[in-house]
């Protein structure tokens, strides 16, 4: 399925971008994965859906998988909630970005896509392991909701030349010093002061363990400090490459950070746990993350 309009194209239920079709047996898990172009840090991806169950329309929201900058494109997972009991789900995937939308509602099927829960018993009864919930179980549940709201995309142009300290009982310590660097979104604007890096620990399964911290600068003259731990992952031989000054092109990363200040047109951010989901882009030493408060 594909949907071009404004300038916008969306696709899905294809090898790249899987989907949900056809009758499915297990209610749970059911995921869909979409496809935009061109890349953009605004890009926000909706999937609404009903069933012949329920006929209130209920929407679910895409979270960024990956990003690829040379075919501007990005990918976004949305996560349908556990659909118990035999039902025929419609839905219909959009992407909005700058406030242009694609599909075009205006000569769009509303819900163009479908498939069916069949979750019945199977002819035989099957014994569920003491280990094994049933379904009734499942049921019982509780799932908190989960909503991302995107702040600003972060760019950290590194110095060339790490810190390196070595070998050490926790692992390979190496520091990094930020040369520059930018926020730009529609909620956050700065730039990234020349006096923040990151105190990463390199693990010897190849995990980097960062330890961040940086000083943000708005237009206002506002200073917003953030810390921030998390994960980039070099690769199984990431230890031993990177003794070799080896690496891999663009190993992503995951980022949690948190953010201080007194200014009090930036006071929101203090209340906010915020995840970052991006790359280290090796060629350039270029970090580069999308900011999301949670």
């Amino acid at each position: 399925m594909e949907f071009c309009h404004d300038g916008l194209k969306l696709w899905y239920g294809t090898d790249d971008a899987p989907a949900p079709e056809g009758v499915i047996a297990c209610p749970q898990n059911i995921s869909i994965t979409v496809g935009v172009y061109p890349l953009h840090p605004a890009n926000k991806v909706t999937v609404y859906y009903r069933s012949d169950k329920n006929k209130l329309v209920q929407t679910i929201s895409g979270v960024l998988q990956r990003s690829n900058y040379i075919a501007s494109t990005q990918y976004f997972a949305a996560h349908f909630p556990t659909l118990f009991t035999t039902q025929k789900v419609e839905y219909l995937v959009t992407l909005s970005c700058a406030g242009r939308q694609v599909p075009n509602s205006s000569n769009t099927q509303p819900f163009p896509s479908t498939f069916i829960i069949d979750d019945s018993p199977p002819s035989s009864p099957v014994r569920l392991s003491s280990s094994e919930p049933s379904a009734h179980q499942l049921e019982q549940f509780h799932r908190f909701p989960c909503d991302l709201s995107y702040l600003a995309t972060v760019q950290a142009q590194l110095l060339k030349s790490p810190e390196i300290i070595g070998k050490t009982p926790e692992g390979l310590k190496v520091n990094w010093f930020i040369q520059r660097g930018q926020v730009n979104g529609p909620q956050l604007n700065a730039i990234l002061c020349p006096r923040g890096g990151d105190h990463m620990t390199i693990r010897p399964d190849g995990v980097g363990l960062l330890g961040a911290f940086a000083t943000l600068e708005t237009a206002e003259g506002a200073l917003i400090q953030t810390r921030y731990s998390g994960v980039c992952e070099l690769g199984e031989k990431g230890y031993q490459n990177f003794l070799k000054k080896k690496w891999p092109n663009a190993p992503p990363l995951r980022v949690v950070p948190r953010f201080l200040t007194e200014h009090p047109q930036y006071q929101w951010l203090n209340r906010l746990q915020c995840v970052g989901i991006g790359e280290v882009q090796m060629s350039d030493l270029l970090v580069i993350y999308d900011l999301y408060a949670l």
